[in-house]
């Protein structure tokens, strides 16, 4: 069984990886060209392609929320309209692949109300707590 390893990337190589894409080139030759997995340029090269080089500098390093339209039209696009899941990206400004497949693997689970964000934390204790 393969040992997945997560990585992170220097600021130098991402600026290497977008000055690349800038040019055109597919994922295959970037993953060749900077010695990185496949997997890995595919996902900055469709990160580019939705957010330019900022999508991949800032990758990762903040949480964004979409809210329940943005979802559901893009999880109706893919799933009801045939679009690819690159294609929803670009469509919708969202530059990770993972969201939108979790929306879609959500919305075969639970439905359109699945998709509805939940309060994130502890619930809130429901009264005074005695000494």
């Amino acid at each position: 069984m393969a040992r997945m390893h997560h990585r992170s990337y220097s600021e130098q190589i991402r600026r290497q990886a977008a000055a690349i894409l800038a040019k055109g080139v597919g994922h295959r030759a970037l993953a060749a060209q900077l010695a990185i997995p496949e997997a890995t340029a595919r996902q900055w090269a469709r990160a580019f392609a939705v957010g330019g080089e900022d999508a991949i500098l800032n990758g990762g390093s903040r949480h964004r929320t979409y809210d329940y339209d943005l979802k559901l039209a893009a999880v109706k696009d893919h799933l009801e309209r045939g679009k690819t899941v690159r294609q929803v990206m670009v469509e919708y400004g969202v530059p990770s692949e993972s969201s939108v497949k979790s929306w879609c693997r959500i919305y075969r689970a639970k439905g359109a109300a699945g998709l509805v964000d939940k309060p994130r934390g502890r619930k809130p204790s429901g009264g005074t707590r005695s000494a």
